[in-house]
């Protein structure tokens, strides 16, 4: 077995590894002598590698690395020398057929592309948000609640202790109950088609005519006095609250009160009490004695109004009708009423 490094060798002169031969072909032999580099010994027994000539061969001057035993630590693992990625690809969570993502904008960013490149949908947008805002504005002004004067039902005064008050167009109308409040148009109601038809949605009406015997309200008013407002479908209106058309029942229970102020009464408020409710179809309306009476009805008073059936689609077929009748006059307190009168002598006080 050779020698591992040639260090370990000893050290001999090239004259002892053969014999000598003559002297002409010595000269030759000196020639090919190899000799020491760096004053580094030469390995003469593997010189030629066995090679009878001997002939030089190329000697390792380095010495090997010497190889890891046992003890040494392990292997250290190779770089991963994979091209980072700096987007990962997901991992599916689905199965092996699961559809690939798509780069669908959302929804927002849709609605921005939408408006920076379509003036016609600019133009919807902004009628649309006008048409919601006046709607707001308009559902705000008629949901208030706007409360009656204080001292309505403290201070009122019977039948017949009330002084007179003539016939006159309604001004204002408050039904505390149901929160209620309206205030009136100037004049008669409006008829069309037959029918009694209020101007506007956010005031009601007095309804009279020269061939029917209806009334203004006053304490002494000779037959019915009819009060018309509409009821709105899913929009606001004077008389909403008459009537829920999702329970099909009136909000209105007997007793509860309505205060009337007139052209004629000044401070002083006209007091009705609700006595009874109907519900007809529009068509049988002008004919119901239970509502109109077979004869003339001195004192009473109707409120009258649509019913709107749940389904805003459907067309309003109903009517919601409330009697209230007459019993005394009553004012805020900051007034009181006006001149009542003394029931023991006959005579104002």
């Amino acid at each position: 077995m050779p020698p591992r490094n040639p260090h370990d060798l000893p050290v001999h002169s090239a004259d002892h590894t053969r014999p000598r031969a003559d002297s002409a072909s010595s000269s030759t032999r000196a020639s090919t002598q190899r000799r020491p580099i760096n004053n580094r010994p030469i390995d003469t027994r593997r010189a030629g590698n066995g090679n009878p000539d001997g002939e030089p061969t190329y000697v390792r001057r380095t010495p090997p690395k010497t190889p890891k035993t046992s003890t040494s630590t392990a292997p250290k693992p190779l770089p991963n020398r994979q091209k980072h990625n700096p987007r990962p690809k997901p991992r599916s969570k689905g199965g092996r057929h699961r559809a690939q993502k798509t780069n669908t904008p959302a929804p927002h960013t849709r609605a921005l592309n939408l408006w920076s490149s379509s003036g016609k949908f600019r133009i919807a947008v902004g009628v649309l948000a006008s048409a919601a805002i006046a709607s707001g504005a308009l559902a705000a002004t008629m949901h208030r609640v706007v409360d009656p004067p204080e001292g309505l039902e403290s201070n009122q005064v019977p039948v017949a202790a009330a002084p007179v008050i003539e016939t006159s167009a309604a001004v204002e109308m408050f039904i505390p109950a149901i929160e209620v409040h309206a205030e009136f148009e100037d004049g008669s109601c409006r008829v069309k088609d037959g029918a009694i038809n209020p101007d506007t949605m956010t005031k009601a009406c007095t309804y009279t005519a020269a061939d029917r015997p209806y009334s203004l309200p006053g304490t002494n008013a000779p037959d019915i006095t009819v009060i018309a407002g509409h009821t709105g479908a899913g929009v606001p209106a004077v008389f909403n609250n008459l009537y829920d058309g999702g329970a099909n029942k009136h909000k209105v229970a007997l007793g509860d009160k309505l205060y009337l102020r007139t052209a004629n009464s000044g401070d002083n408020w006209l007091v009705y009490s609700a006595t009874d409710m109907h519900d007809p179809v529009k068509e049988g309306l002008a004919e119901d004695p239970a509502i109109w009476g077979e004869g003339p009805m001195p004192g009473r008073l109707l409120t009258i109004s649509c019913i709107q059936p749940p389904n805003l689609l459907e067309a309003s077929v109903r009517n919601a009708v409330v009697g209230w009748q007459f019993e005394g006059i009553t004012a805020a307190d900051a007034t009181g009423v006006e001149a009542p009168l003394d029931v023991s002598n006959g005579q104002s006080s």
